[in-house]
């Protein structure tokens, strides 16, 4: 199941000591790493594991890091920028991560990275031997993955439904590392015509049609799946991923509020706890939060202002 969560900041201490206090935070967690943080930076790192892969998401202001070889194992270290810029520099090169974008880096070489102004970037930790051998030769470090190519797209939003799958404290199952995996040696390998042959299979459509058939079952999920079409549930997480960019458990829940949104938009005859049962869920009170955070509004809001509220 999921790693144990970690949390480091700096907004608590005083002001002199937080440069100080992020500079051991940032060695402790990535051996042969060094930061050059801003006195009173204000900084904060989150921190879990999924099987072998481990997630960092760091926010922090403008600062510098170098690392030199990482002596206590060998990763590759995805970089996916979410919030300012990022300017690897390795060798006499130089590449710079907009929003969206990946660089990437293998440890066992020297690189310093420049955060640039307010900065929220998400890093993947994948041991190398966690990965296929054409991925292990060194050449993927100072790799530049653009945000606007299909495939890192694709990437960069399973990570963060993970991420968001997480911080709801939803249990994920230690096979989505390897399906993460599998997503960035895809995303690695560039946009290779082969990709959808290799990929997909003729059952994957049909099992997100039937998801959407059955979304009033309350125990629609991967389990069910793998019921119904007897795949594996790697199979079951890998089909979600590639069609919707979304887990199973996203995806069925980001569609039954949907459907519980258009239904409050529609009539007023039936309460919210029938409307709840009616797509599926199996508890109002856990309905009404996760609407609540998907539209801005509690239910009831949504339906006395007219779903005034976008849907997108």
């Amino acid at each position: 199941m999921l790693g144990d969560a970690e949390r480091f900041s700096t907004h608590y201490l005083a002001h002199q000591r937080r440069h100080l206090f992020w500079r051991d935070v940032i060695a402790g967690i990535f051996p042969g790493m060094t930061a050059y943080p801003s006195e009173g930076i204000k900084a904060d790192i989150a921190l879990w594991s999924l099987g072998e892969v481990r997630f960092a998401r760091a926010r922090s202001d403008q600062a510098r890091v170098s690392r030199m070889q990482n002596k206590e194992g060998h990763n590759i270290i995805l970089h996916l920028q979410q919030q300012g810029r990022s300017t690897m520099a390795y060798g006499d090169q130089t590449i710079t991560a907009n929003i969206g974008d990946i660089i990437i880096a293998d440890d066992n070489h020297p690189y310093a990275i420049e955060i640039l102004g307010k900065n929220d970037c998400m890093v993947i930790q994948v041991p190398v031997s966690a990965l296929p051998d054409e991925m292990r030769g060194g050449h993927l470090h100072g790799r530049h993955l653009s945000g606007k190519a299909p495939n890192i797209a694709l990437l960069g939003a399973l990570v963060r439904n993970l991420w968001d799958q997480h911080a709801d404290g939803g249990a994920i199952d230690e096979d989505y590392g390897a399906v993460l995996t599998d997503a960035i040696r895809i995303a690695c390998r560039g946009r290779g015509a082969d990709m959808k042959a290799e990929v997909q299979t003729a059952a994957e459509p049909s099992l997100i049609e039937y998801a959407l058939g059955h979304l009033t079952d309350p125990a629609m999920g991967t389990a069910l799946l793998c019921e119904v079409t007897g795949l594996s549930s790697r199979a079951v997480q890998k089909a979600f991923l590639r069609h919707t960019a979304m887990t199973p458990t996203s995806f069925i829940a980001e569609r039954r509020l949907l459907r519980a949104a258009d239904l409050l938009r529609l009539s007023d005859e039936r309460s919210i706890t029938d409307i709840a049962f009616q797509v599926g869920f199996s508890d109002a009170g856990f309905f009404s939060r996760c609407f609540r955070k998907r539209f801005g509004a509690a239910p009831r809001e949504w339906r006395s202002s007219g779903a005034e509220t976008s849907l997108s």
